[in-house]
């Protein structure tokens, strides 16, 4: 199974060591979902003409339950699947985490301001 990351478990932020071990399929897009700043973290909600940069991994079910705990799944974020249009084309189904509270308006980012950085 892939999963689609687009805050602080990228590559380049503080939790991506909770990827460790997992193969790296590539950077992606995610369309139809814009980013926003909650907090110190990044969340996703549904927003039309919008789009998310991140990365791909193939994870495992174990790992998944983890990153279900470590995203507080049900509560702050649900997990779902989506599809993803990596860099060179392909397009994969892929679980990503999309917020279930209310996002502000003014802290939206826009694709050209991403990816997200802590």
């Amino acid at each position: 199974m892939y999963l689609f990351v687009y805050g602080s478990l990228l590559s380049h932020n503080s939790h991506n060591y909770l990827l460790n071990g997992c193969k790296f399929i590539g950077k992606a897009v995610l369309e139809g979902y814009g980013l926003y700043k909650v907090s110190w973290y990044p969340a996703i909600v549904p927003k039309e003409g919008s789009k998310v940069l991140g990365e791909v991994y193939e994870v495992n079910e174990t790992l998944i339950e983890k990153i279900d705990n470590f995203e507080d799944e049900g509560e702050l974020y649900r997990r779902q699947e989506v599809d993803v249009i990596l860099n060179n084309g392909n397009v994969f189904r892929a679980w990503t985490y999309v917020y279930l509270l209310d996002v502000d308006e003014k802290c939206y980012i826009p694709f050209e301001n991403q990816p997200w950085r802590e």
